[in-house]
């Protein structure tokens, strides 16, 4: 889709460049998450809804007929409040069409436009208004809510700069590249150097956009895809690979762009230029083939995660969850409690896999004291059964702590 619409977009003779830029995008190794793990593949629905949004944009009042307009109209909305409802960062569809709107088609009778963005809008603002105004104020699932970034909003602006530099960095040269990244992650960024980053990216953005329309749009699709995720808005985790999906799409634009003006170099130049793209997206594919498999389970990829970010506790937790499915009781037992250091004890989740692990390996009075711990901190765990229903145990650990917890049940 990506391919097909850089064709339509750029002039005659850009195919080559929109192959290499589509290429681009798909040997990405920071794609491999969204790809990989079928739980995020809302990222690929909202980019995949988006992108149809825009096909059915391009076909609108091409040619004359009310009803073939009002169904193209019908099918671009209908692909923007999919992508909102896949999710919400899906709220960048209006604003893109907004965008190609105004960059491509704004010599064009303006009522008609003036509908079927309107009716974009409408549609996305309607879906978000019930998703926040119908949420049930207890969910089984998210007991509790985001927290800030840092605490404050005043922290989150001091913070948000360095993840992005991070993220920058990554798109150009992706490295430690991890399922659940934290401040170990950007412990390398400062807030000076990230700002002079990030202020560079948008200067250099700004600066092609007002040269040539191509270059304009993708600026909007990377920063009207990026700004949803960018922890504004308080989010369950603050950094993720799937967040850059969609505005990749917006950076494979303006390489397309770029690629479709080196054409016009000398000779020496644009091979300069074809040679280095061509081997910086070698590279890229290497990555992703390297970064692959350790998506294929559990373990790997928990495995990879502490090893890239040692002070997740999540990766510790999840570690642990996964070698006490492979019965390495032991290695469960340590990462259970590598997880207790780092939440300081505060979370049930590592003390009621520490009780499980404890138990499978012959030590019930460790195992009672932390299924007694784990009940103590969450009361779901003294009912397992309530976690599976909130999809936080799997049956088959929720039955071997329920054997637990009963008998620590005081009659």
């Amino acid at each position: 889709m990506l391919f097909l619409l850089l064709v339509r977009l750029l002039p005659v003779g850009g195919m080559w460049p929109a192959f290499v830029a589509a290429l681009a995008f798909a040997a990405h190794p920071l794609n491999c998450e969204p790809v990989s793990e079928v739980s995020y593949r809302e990222d690929l629905l909202v980019t995949a809804s988006i992108l149809a949004a825009l096909f059915a944009a391009m076909a609108f009042m091409r040619k004359p007929g009310a009803w073939r307009n009002f169904a193209l109209g019908a099918l671009c909305c209908a692909a923007l409040l999919f992508a909102v409802s896949a999710k919400e960062n899906g709220a960048a569809g209006p604003v893109i069409l907004a965008g190609y709107w105004l960059l491509w088609r704004r010599g064009e009778r303006r009522g008609p436009w003036v509908a079927l963005v309107g009716a974009g809008f409408l549609a996305v603002g309607a879906f978000l208004a019930a998703r926040f105004a119908l949420a049930p104020e207890h969910s089984m699932i998210f007991t509790t809510k985001p927290p800030r970034l840092g605490g404050s909003l005043a922290s989150t602006l001091q913070i948000q700069p360095r993840i992005w530099a991070m993220q920058f960095t990554q798109v150009i040269l992706p490295h430690d590249l991890c399922a659940d990244y934290g401040p170990y992650s950007i412990r390398n960024f400062s807030f000076g150097m990230s700002a002079v980053i990030v202020a560079a990216v948008i200067c250099g953005q700004i600066y092609l956009a007002l040269r040539d329309r191509i270059f304009a749009l993708g600026m909007i699709i990377f920063w009207a895809g990026l700004l949803p995720v960018a922890n504004l808005m308080p989010l369950y985790r603050p950094i993720a690979d799937r967040f850059f999906y969609l505005p990749l799409t917006g950076l494979a634009m303006m390489l397309a762009r770029g690629l479709y003006a080196a054409g016009r170099l000398r000779l020496e130049a644009r091979l300069t230029v074809y040679c280095g793209v061509t081997a910086w997206i070698c590279a890229m594919g290497v990555m992703s083939f390297e970064r692959e498999p350790v998506w294929h389970d559990s373990l790997a990829l928990w495995q990879d995660t502490t090893a890239v970010n040692p002070y997740s506790p999540t990766a510790a937790d999840n570690l642990g969850w996964a070698l006490l499915d492979a019965g390495r009781n032991l290695e469960a037992g340590v990462a259970f409690k590598r997880g207790i250091e780092l939440t300081r004890s505060k979370d049930p989740d590592p003390w009621a896999g520490l009780a499980l692990a404890s138990d499978a390996v012959g030590a019930p009075a460790a195992a009672d004291a932390a299924c007694t711990k784990a009940a103590a901190l969450d009361p779901r765990y003294a009912h397992p059964e309530e976690l599976v229903a909130a999809l936080v145990l799997e049956r088959d650990d929720a039955g071997k702590l329920e054997v637990l917890a009963r008998r620590n049940t005081k009659p």
